[in-house]
This record gives structure tokens, C-alpha cells and sequence, in this order.
């Protein structure tokens, strides 16, 4: 596994422990805020997982879909992302996953 998908898989790792310090490190050593795991961003799982510093650490350093990541919080009932997004003015947009990933982000193994 080369170093940036190593990283990559820190980041996410990061976003599913809730670890706040361990997602900023990543970012601070260059992982981007916009990979895709199992057909979805990562703004996603931190969606799915619910913690909303962890999702504005990933809007502020850049994620991509941020649109559709608002709509997938709308559609799939995740109250608790829907303030954070919609006091930064995003506009939600349907997302449309990915065939065979299922409804929802899902962690796998490192």
C-alpha cells in the first residue's frame, strides 16, 4: 500500500474513532478531505458517524460534495448533521450512491 492511500486510510480510520486530533493530523500531513471509501466521501462517513467537529474540520479543509452530503443527511434522517450544514448555507442536492455500496457509508478493515 503506498503512502497517500496509507494516509487515507489513517484519515478515515480517524473519522470513525471520533478522533478529532488524529483527523486534523492527517489533514496537517496531506490526506485529502475529498477521498472516496466503499463508493462514498469521506464527508460522509463523518456524516453517518455523527460528529459534527469532525465534519466541519473536513468542509474547512476542502471536502468536495458537501451539497450532496447535506441531502444525504436529510434523506437518511441524521438530524444532528442538519444544523451544521445548513448554518454554513449549503444546499442540499440528492446523492446518488454508488451500485453495490449499499445505503450507507460502511468502515472496513486497515
Amino acid at each position: 500500500m503506498n503512502a497517500e492511500r496509507k494516509l487515507a486510510m489513517a484519515l478515515l480510520n480517524a473519522v470513525w474513532n471520533e478522533d478529532v486530533e488524529g483527523v486534523r493530523a492527517c489533514l496537517k500531513m496531506g490526506a485529502s478531505p475529498s477521498w472516496i471509501f466503499n463508493g462514498y466521501p469521506i464527508l460522509m462517513h463523518a456524516i453517518t458517524v455523527g460528529n459534527e467537529k469532525i465534519v466541519n474540520i473536513l468542509i474547512d479543509a476542502g471536502a468536495i460534495q458537501t451539497q450532496e452530503a447535506f441531502g444525504f443527511a436529510l434523506e437518511h434522517g441524521i438530524g444532528n448533521m442538519i444544523r451544521p450544514l445548513l448554518f454554513r448555507g449549503i444546499v442540499p442536492k440528492h446523492f446518488e450512491g454508488q451500485p453495490g455500496f449499499g445505503d450507507f457509508p460502511q468502515r472496513f478493515a486497515y
